[in-house]
């Protein structure tokens, strides 16, 4: 049992978690303590030993304990070379937060993707605020981090638009490298993987924010942001909502080991034991989760368009599915390219962007296609999501890494409608995509004559159509149905 601990939990009657920890572990901490208190708390006492070394560390890094309820995934990863690191990647993948703690004391706020706002929560000071504008820090709080202001964005509120002032006890605070030691408490999240706000009552963040059970299961990781906060002077800017920290799924650049954890109930009262302490794995053993799925970056013309199905699709009984949509992509170089959190601009529902998915990766000399759906015209997409969104009467385009480069703007889409390529269908005419001419040679404008129709007698299209629905597959271009080839590197 080397290693394992073991977690003794009291289930009060408001239903939130209350654990001791009992370590089995008969190693010596060697990169500080992971503690359960007989309050309920979890608590990490997280020691500098190759931090301080590491020159990655910055003050806008960040460390994280996120702790996740366990699930199988190891059907999912019977055949990895290393199934533990599968796992864990799937975990972080896919997995809600049950708790979380950092080294820079964010306290019981973060950014929550529906609310889109930064709400540390701040003591008033008398009453002194509302404020029309921002005002200077008063005598007496020299510390930027500790008295804050923040401007009123609830639409409704009287006092909308102006500033309310007063003192953050959880400030956001840089990171300092040299600390002996952090503090990481672990606070309740709101069931997507924020700490947010309305917690507050939940046992003050000191336990896991759901009823558990005896023999539920956990992991415990410590996790690394190098780039999690802004460099700014008052912590009420340092907060950076694009950081990965606040985003699911959440995406750090190293964790350690798993901590697992194992609930076993215990009646509440005063014979309740007090909690112990157990290992946190050593800072060398810490590793990226998502060494093989960090983003590419990209150089001009290395990605393009291939094909592109604008007007949705149809069976062959006439039947129209006009949502049925699909854009295709080709890797014009001899190496795989990684394409996690690249941007389709214009693709996405309203002309918003459509955001590429962790681990989206495109063969070296292949394509990658996105879809609506593999229900009706299309029996697969490497990427099914029902964002996409491309107007009849045309739209301009453009592929963008995920550092904000342009790798390629599709233009001239709008006049005629993209370019006059592809066939909207009507009578006795099925839909038809529009495709390149020659896959190795990108077309930048929608009425280049690099674009043509797809058409039946497409050289190998019989082959190209592979994943094409039979009820849907039109047999020649004056015929109900749909003409399209997506997933086919060429021709």
């Amino acid at each position: 049992m080397k290693g394992v601990a073991q977690i003794f939990c009291v289930l009060p009657v408001t239903f939130f978690l209350n654990c001791y920890a009992g370590s089995v572990s008969d190693e010596a901490p060697n990169q500080g303590a992971l503690q359960q208190t007989a309050q309920g708390q979890i608590v990490a006492n997280l020691t500098n030993k190759g931090i301080v070394k590491d020159s990655r560390f910055n003050e806008q890094s960040m460390v994280a304990l996120y702790i996740y309820r366990k699930k199988d995934y190891s059907l999912s990863c019977t055949t990895a070379s290393d199934p533990q690191k599968c796992e864990d990647l799937l975990i972080f993948k896919n997995e809600k937060v049950d708790a979380l703690g950092f080294t820079n004391e964010p306290g019981y706020f973060g950014y929550d993707a529906d609310f889109n706002s930064y709400l540390p929560m701040l003591v008033a000071e008398g009453n002194s605020y509302p404020f029309d504008t921002k005002p200077a820090d008063p005598p007496g709080f020299p510390d930027a981090d500790v008295w804050q202001c923040r401007k009123i964005n609830f639409v409704g509120n009287p006092n909308y638009g102006k500033y309310e002032c007063g003192v953050n006890s959880h400030p956001i605070r840089k990171f300092n490298k040299d600390l002996t030691t952090y503090t990481l408490q672990g606070y309740a999240t709101n069931g997507r993987g924020y700490a947010s706000s309305y917690i507050l009552d939940y046992n003050l963040f000191n336990s896991l924010n759901h009823p558990v059970k005896d023999g539920d299961r956990f992991y415990a990781y410590f996790a690394v942001h190098f780039k999690a906060i802004k460099a700014a002077q008052d912590s009420e800017d340092r907060f950076d909502i694009t950081a990965s920290t606040w985003k699911r799924p959440i995406e750090p650049d190293l964790i350690s080991p798993r901590i697992e954890i194992n609930v076993k109930m215990l009646a509440e009262g005063h014979y309740d034991k007090p909690g112990s302490v157990y290992d946190i794995p050593d800072y060398s053993t810490w590793y990226d989760p998502f060494a093989t799925c960090r983003p590419t970056a990209g150089v001009a013309g290395s990605v393009y368009f291939s094909e592109i199905l604008w007007m949705g699709s149809k069976s062959i009984s006439g039947v129209s599915a006009t949502e049925d949509e699909f854009i295709e992509l080709y890797n014009n170089t001899g190496s795989a390219i990684n394409v996690s959190g690249w941007k389709i601009k214009g693709a996405a529902t309203g002309g918003g962007d459509l955001v590429l998915p962790l681990c989206a990766t495109i063969p070296a000399g292949g394509v990658y296609t996105i879809g609506e759906k593999t229900t009706e015209a299309f029996t697969q997409f490497d990427y099914t999501t029902s964002s996409i969104s491309l107007p009849t009467g045309g739209t301009n385009l453009a592929i963008e890494d995920a550092q904000g480069t342009t790798i390629q703007a599709l233009t001239n889409c709008t006049s005629p409608a993209w370019g006059g390529k592809g066939v909207n269908g009507g009578l006795n005419v099925p839909k038809q995509s529009m495709r390149l001419n020659s896959i190795t040679s990108a077309a930048t404008s929608c009425a280049s004559a690099g674009w043509v129709t797809t058409s039946t007698g497409d050289s190998n299209y019989a082959t190209a159509s592979v994943n094409v629905n039979t009820s849907y597959m039109a047999p020649d271009d004056i015929s109900e149905g749909t003409v399209a080839t997506p997933g086919y590197k060429g021709p």
